[in-house]
């Protein structure tokens, strides 16, 4: 595969999943300028709650992860057809679907406005901004046109603006700002223009191998499951990820494994530049006890100050990673033909 090839990019990536994942900084940038229609009125909910499966559901991991230490309620992300026992009247519900048809999610969102739930739609359409409209629900429309998955920003971006205008949380324009200048030197820096791309060297490196995702705190949990639906989608091929401390609590033991089975995997260890000196004192103990038997072993660095810059950075070099390495399998990244067939298969039970 030569990617300085842009012709041969192009029959590879006929759909130009490229061009929408280095467009993430920009997504971020507009993502926040976003109205909500009509405005949330200042609200003072007891919990917050993100619906949403798959592209659309990365974003509520997200909103947890950042609001962790920085929300006064809980923040908890739900992808079922159910939502959670406890929300109610008091409760702040985002449905997030980008195509507006997610049948969990409308089913959960349909049963957070049957118990009073404040509720806020986050979608490009379908029948999700139908109900919204129809129960004067507050909506974010977002732009049409692109996978789930490479809408990441719409999906995600929104909720944090909103819960700034209603009060709820502190701002995050300083961290969004910072985060789209970190991303568009990361975008320019992994770039098949650029010879020595280590998102390229890497997906070198995993042909043939299952990537072996861990974040090496809880915060970064959301960017290791985002590389492994990447992987998933566009890459066409089987990955599973986890989390430090929890998997010093069971998996490392699994790592004893056969040899011949240990050497098809690679292991992926994201860092956090501001990760607890003990989880950094683990990630290295670990290592030596059991990821040396893997086939490779490779870490990638979040970067910047702000907690945007810091689970994005990782996000943006795993979705071009994961291009990468779709290519090089010669796989289309784009089409997701066996949830399509899935999507289909269920159409066709419901209508019998």
């Amino acid at each position: 595969m030569n990617f300085s090839d842009a012709s041969q990019v192009r029959r590879r990536d006929p759909s130009g999943m490229l061009d929408l994942i280095r467009r993430l900084p920009d997504m971020c940038a507009e993502a926040w300028r976003l109205p909500v229609e009509p405005p949330l009125p200042a609200v003072r909910p007891t919990n917050i709650v993100a619906l949403g499966m798959g592209g659309s559901g990365i974003g509520g991991d997200l909103l947890r992860a950042v609001l962790y230490d920085d929300a006064s309620v809980p923040v908890v992300a739900v992808k079922d057809y159910r939502a959670p026992g406890f929300l109610g009247p008091t409760s702040l519900v985002f449905a997030c679907s980008y195509s507006g048809n997610t049948e969990e999610t409308l089913a959960a969102y349909d049963q957070a406005a049957g118990r009073g739930a404040t509720c806020v739609v986050v979608t490009s359409g379908g029948d999700l901004l139908r109900a919204a409209r129809d129960r004067g629900h507050p909506a974010v429309v977002v732009p049409q046109g692109v996978p789930p998955r490479a809408a990441l920003a719409y999906l995600f971006i929104p909720m944090l603006a909103v819960l700034g205008r209603a009060g709820v949380i502190r701002s995050f324009e300083t961290d969004v700002r910072e985060a789209v200048a970190i991303l568009k030197e990361i975008a320019r820096r992994l770039s098949p223009d650029t010879a020595s791309s280590p998102a390229r060297r890497l997906a070198e490196q995993l042909q043939g191998r299952i990537p072996v995702i861990y974040s090496s705190s809880p915060f970064l949990e959301p960017a290791a499951q985002r590389w492994k639906d990447q992987f998933n989608e566009n890459a066409k091929t089987f990955a599973v990820w986890n989390t430090f401390p929890e998997l010093n609590h069971n998996e490392t033991v699994g790592w004893g494994m056969d040899e011949t089975l240990a050497r098809t995997i690679h292991a992926i260890i994201l860092r956090d530049r501001a990760e607890p000196t003990r989880l950094a004192q683990r990630v290295s103990i670990t290592k030596d006890l059991a990821f040396q038997r893997a086939a490779g072993v490779d870490e990638i660095k979040s970067e910047g100050e702000g907690k945007l810059a810091r689970l994005l950075s990782p996000i943006m070099v795993g979705d071009m990673t994961s291009w990468y390495l779709a290519l090089l399998r010669g796989v289309d990244p784009t089409p997701v033909p066996v949830i399509e067939e899935l999507k289909k298969r269920l159409a066709e039970m419901e209508a019998v």
